[in-house]
């Protein structure tokens, strides 16, 4: 049986950042009961400025620092690779303007579009020509999140 791991974001793992503990605990429940290894993905805000921040005063300056951090992650990714483990994906966060997979907030309403550290993920992984599912993790949808994780447990 192949080792399976599951890049995870820093604020799923942290219910304190996020204020959705019940949420966090369903899925960190999930990965933990069907043997899949957590690997937590850096948070690109507090690495940014040390703090958690809902607006970005330096828009470039904060995309570079996404780029910078989703080359860590991939080279991360493809280590695990290498040593024959499957990774099931990359975990985004819904309406963040960072690791919105589908949706950012923007303003009071929620409009399609990729968080910044997704996008960057994505450009690196398309330019690397390789391939791992980033996946929505929708707090206000927890059951179609949990449904979604578990087909992926179960397809790998």
């Amino acid at each position: 049986m192949t080792e399976k791991v599951i890049f995870v974001p820093h604020c799923v793992l942290n219910p304190v950042v996020n204020n959705e503990s019940r949420s966090t605990k369903e899925i960190i429940k999930l990965f933990t009961e069907s043997d899949v290894g957590i690997v937590q993905l850096p948070c690109p805000e507090i690495e940014y400025n040390g703090k958690l921040i809902k607006q970005i005063s330096d828009k470039k300056k904060y995309r570079e620092h996404c780029k910078k951090l989703s080359l860590k992650v991939l080279n991360d990714v493809k280590k695990y690779l290498e040593a024959e483990y499957t990774v099931l994906g990359i975990l985004g966060v819904e309406f963040s303007h960072t690791c919105g997979v589908h949706r950012v907030q923007n303003g009071r309403k929620n409009t399609p579009g990729k968080g910044v550290f997704m996008d960057e993920l994505e450009k690196e992984m398309q330019k690397k020509n390789f391939q791992v599912p980033i996946i929505a993790t929708n707090f206000q949808n927890m059951f179609s999140t949990l449904e979604k994780m578990n087909l992926l447990i179960k397809n790998s």
